[in-house]
């Protein structure tokens, strides 16, 4: 008990010092936020200790080579889990939404950034037609993008189908959709600020990763051949 308490008090210490660290260059000290960011420390604190303490015999330079794919696989898969809880967390805590009326020119401001409305204008596609707005994305002074959000009527179907105009983001995601048009070039306009949205999706994939890589291991693949042997009789015999 005195072992494994000494081992983990630093990763403990650690990972509440790194959440401090994280919730100030965040700026949002939020307990649900905090406590996240904590346990993805924990995770990746206790994860390096743990490779420390299994290179310790070998050291560190000779003993990763010495690591199976099922432990990486474990590794890579506990992060993976921890990136998710902090898109989930700081998506679903931060995420910022508006909707309202704009006429061309006019603009809104939403979690730091600047929506210029430009218009919309009407294109014949092949088989719909389309009201396609502009938008500029302004941050700080500088242009970060240009959204085109669509209303398209399929003539053949007859049926209204609203196209996002999205901006995807390591950090964030935005999102602007056309409602109903208002009269005099006005539509309404409906946006969305998702902060690190594509986290939660990265670390499924992550997670995915890791089950892969211990899947791979060698070891769990010479047990299933014994099995199939020694279930057929042939225990005795040579693969």
């Amino acid at each position: 008990m005195k072992w494994l308490g000494n081992m983990l008090t630093p990763v403990l210490l650690g990972s509440a010092a790194l959440a401090v660290v994280a919730g100030i260059a965040y700026g949002d000290f939020n307990w649900a936020v905090l406590a996240t960011f904590m346990l993805a420390a924990w995770v990746l604190l206790a994860g390096v200790r743990d490779i420390f303490d299994k290179t310790r015999h070998r050291g560190l330079i000779k003993g990763l080579p010495t690591l199976t794919r099922s432990y990486w696989g474990m590794q890579v898969a506990h992060l993976g889990i921890a990136v998710c809880a902090l898109g989930v967390v700081l998506s679903s805590q931060n995420s910022a939404e508006r909707d309202l009326r704009l006429a061309p020119g006019e603009s809104m401001d939403l979690a730091g950034y600047h929506f210029i409305f430009e218009g919309a204008k009407h294109f014949e596609g092949p088989n719909f037609t389309s009201d396609k707005g502009t938008i500029r994305v302004i941050r700080n002074g500088k242009e970060v993008s240009v959204l085109h959000p669509e209303k398209r009527l399929y003539t053949v179907q007859n049926s209204m189908m609203t196209e996002a105009g999205i901006d995807a983001g390591f950090t964030r995601d935005l999102y602007v959709a056309l409602g109903e048009p208002l009269g005099d070039g006005a539509w309404a306009v409906r946006v969305h600020v998702k902060p690190f949205v594509r986290w939660i999706w990265f670390g499924g994939v992550l997670t995915g990763l890791g089950g892969l890589l211990a899947a791979l291991d060698r070891r769990y693949r010479v047990k299933v051949k014994s099995r199939v042997r020694e279930a057929l009789g042939m225990s005795g015999a040579t693969a």
